[in-house]
């Protein structure tokens, strides 16, 4: 017969499952309310995608993606530094473009929940310019997509999943860590085995997201709710940042398409 748990372990017990529990329903409200930042880098990469599209005939596929912002080893070093953060936001035709979206779409939406809509457009940005980093240190001369950030929150939700071990529900912990670190592996096995993939850039992606899934703050374990002031302030640093790239990029594409013209 099994002798009975002292009153303090059976509090101890009950605070841990009612916290579990707690993280369970934040984690479900999160999806629930829709993962809008998600969404509207998908729809922008999408329209960013259109119009190069619809600009094909004014020259050259690859000379359009280097006009609106690919990542170009020389044109960085020169100075062209918001191609770090532009190439994350092009992609080189229609497959490439969908396959990125579909897993930013799964993994931005779970990232998304657990982290808030401030820290995951900092977790897209950071992640994919530490794959461009990394790709700038490289042998590959141009890139552009953003895998590097995908597999940044691939990275993220995993090392989240096990800092966060002991106070996460099983199901949900399950999902992090053992769903998607084979997903981390094949796809870095692929990139090892296809010529024309920046398999740095994936992995610059993927050792900032990790870290970033480590510091960064949550929202659905219980405990003191983080600052809003300060996330408010990280988004719009973020929102900056993308803007000041997308800004110079769209005057270099018109430049250039003008002389094509």
């Amino acid at each position: 017969m099994s002798r009975p748990l002292p009153p303090s372990f059976e509090a101890i017990l009950l605070e841990e499952a009612l916290d579990r529990e707690a993280t369970l329903d934040a984690f479900v409200l999160g999806l629930r309310r829709g993962p809008w930042v998600t969404g509207t880098l998908v729809a922008g990469m999408v329209a960013i995608h259109l119009v190069l599209v619809v600009l094909d005939g004014a020259g050259p596929p690859e000379e359009l993606l280097i006009a609106a912002g690919a990542r170009v080893s020389e044109a960085v070093a020169i100075g062209e530094s918001w191609r770090m953060v532009s190439c994350l936001l092009l992609h080189a035709d229609w497959l490439h473009l969908g396959l990125n979206m579909l897993a930013l779409f799964g993994l931005g939406r779970l990232c998304e929940a657990i982290f808030g809509p401030a820290r995951l457009l900092a977790l897209f940005l950071f992640a994919g310019l530490g794959g461009s980093v990394l790709a700038q240190l490289g042998p590959a001369s141009t890139s552009v997509g953003a895998s590097g950030a995908v597999f940044g929150m691939m990275g993220a939700a995993i090392a989240f999943g096990v800092r966060r071990r002991k106070v996460l529900p099983y199901g949900l912990r399950r999902l992090l860590v053992r769903g998607l670190l084979p997903w981390v592996v094949l796809n870095l096995v692929i990139g090892f085995a296809v010529p024309f993939i920046d398999n740095l850039g994936h992995i610059g992606g993927l050792v900032v997201g990790s870290v970033a899934g480590w510091v960064l703050c949550d929202a659905i374990v219980p405990g003191p709710e983080p600052s809003r002031g300060r996330a408010g302030a990280l988004a719009g640093l973020c929102a900056g940042v993308l803007a000041w790239a997308i800004s110079n990029a769209g005057r270099n594409l018109l430049g250039e398409v003008g002389r094509w013209m």
